[in-house]
C-alpha cells in the first residue's frame, strides 16, 4: 500500500498498530537490509543487524557530541573467533526529531542512520511520516535529487549516504522530487534548513513531505504547536533551547541561497 500511494502518518500508524494487534508483536521492520551489509558466514544476518540497530538507536540518542565516533566489534558465531565484524558509527548531526549517524559495516559503503527521539509521536516528521514517504519515493524512482530510503524500524531509518565528493563524480538517475511532487500533488520541500542538502543540492532528509490540501498550513500549525509544547514539557529548558536554536538557524539560512529542489 505504501508503494502505490502516499499514506499519511496517521493512517500508516493505524495500519501498523492493527498489524501489531493481529500478530501479537511489538517490533516492526520495513524493507530488507542490503546484502553488502550482511555477513552470513560469520552470523550477521537480517535479524542480527536489525537487533544491533535497535540497540544502536538507543545509544545514538544519548550522544550529544557531533563527530563523536565509536567502533563496535561483534562476534556473532563464536565469542573467541578472531574474525569479528567491525561496525563504525560517527555522529553527524542532530535535529528536532532525531539524531543522525554515519554507519560503516564491514567496510561496505556507508549508510545514514537516523534514530528518532519520539518514535511513539505521530507527526509528518518522525518514523510514521518519513518511512511511508521513503517507501513511496523509492518505488517511484525519485532518486535524482533525493537520498534513497533503504530499510527501517519504528525507531530508526537507514537511507543512502551521500558523500559530497563522490556525488560530484556520478550522474544520478531517476525523477527529481519536483517533477514527482507536481504530478502527485505533494508539498514542496522545506527550503529553510540548508543542512538537508549536500553540495550538489541532493536532499538528505525527506521529513515533512505530505499531500497538499486546502487548509494544510493551518493544520500543520496546530500540530506543530502541539509538538513543540510536548517537547518543552518533556525536556523543559533543553526543549526550549533546542526550539530557539532551530528557529535561529532557520532565520539565518533563509537569507542565504537555497539549493534548487
Amino acid at each position: 500500500m505504501a508503494q502505490t500511494e502516499l499514506i499519511s502518518p496517521y493512517r500508516f500508524y493505524q495500519l501498523c498498530q492493527e498489524f501489531c494487534r493481529k500478530t501479537a508483536t511489538n517490533k516492526l521492520y520495513f524493507g530488507e537490509p542490503i546484502a553488502s551489509y550482511l555477513d552470513p558466514d560469520r552470523g550477521l544476518g537480517v535479524s542480527e543487524i536489525r537487533a544491533f540497530l535497535d540497540g544502536l538507536a538507543i545509544y545514538v540518542r544519548l550522544i550529544n557530541t557531533t563527530n563523536f565516533t565509536v567502533n563496535f566489534w561483534i562476534n556473532c558465531l563464536d565469542k573467541e573467533s578472531e574474525k569479528s565484524i567491525n561496525i563504525t558509527a560517527k555522529i553527524i548531526g542532530c535535529g528536532m526529531v532525531g539524531r543522525v549517524a554515519k554507519i560503516t559495516i564491514n567496510g561496505a559503503e556507508p549508510i545514514a542512520f537516523k534514530a528518532f527521539f519520539d518514535p511513539d509521536f505521530i507527526w509528518v516528521h518522525g518514523p510514521w511520516g518519513e518511512i511511508p514517504v521513503g517507501i513511496r519515493l523509492k518505488y517511484c524512482g525519485v532518486t535524482k535529487d533525493m537520498a534513497e530510503f533503504l530499510f527501517a524500524s519504528k525507531n530508526w531509518v537507514v537511507s543512502e549516504w551521500i558523500d559530497d565528493e563522490k556525488s560530484r563524480l556520478c550522474n544520478r538517475e531517476g525523477l527529481t522530487y519536483q517533477e514527482f511532487a507536481e504530478k502527485e500533488g505533494l508539498t514542496k520541500l522545506n527550503p529553510l534548513n540548508l543542512n538537508n542538502y549536500n553540495l550538489d543540492g541532493i536532499r538528505l532528509d525527506m521529513g515533512g513531505i505530505q499531500k497538499e490540501y486546502r487548509g494544510r498550513r493551518l493544520v500543520d500549525l496546530y500540530r506543530g504547536i502541539w509538538f513543540y509544547l510536548r517537547k518543552i514539557r518533556r525536556d523543559e529548558w533543553r526543549g526550549i533551547y533546542a526550539i530557539a536554536n532551530q528557529l535561529l538557524m532557520g532565520i539565518i539560512q533563509h537569507s542565504r541561497r537555497i539549493p534548487n529542489s
